[in-house]
């Protein structure tokens, strides 16, 4: 597995081109901020404690399944309604 996280980057770069084609460019600039500021983020994660974010997810899904499973169901739904908000204005 490759150190460098691609499947992130790419999802970026896919999610800041379309906003540009839509012509979404505050949308741009706010994930170039979000992007920055989640890589801050991730690297005093795994400098303090030696896993990243969602190695820690994942060490405390494993104690507390249940509570993971609903954390995970909001969050999902909560991804969702954005990108239909997005999407359709509702």
């Amino acid at each position: 597995m490759s150190a460098f996280p691609w499947g992130v980057v790419v999802m970026f770069l896919a999610l800041g081109l379309g906003f540009a084609l839509a012509g979404l460019w505050w949308w741009v600039l706010f994930l170039g901020g979000l992007a920055f500021w989640l890589g801050v983020v991730e690297v005093l994660a795994v400098r303090r404690t030696g896993l990243t974010i969602s190695g820690q997810f994942l060490a405390w899904a494993r104690r507390h399944p249940w509570a993971a499973a609903a954390l995970a169901a909001l969050l999902g739904g909560a991804m969702g309604y954005l990108i239909y908000h997005l999407a359709t204005g509702y």
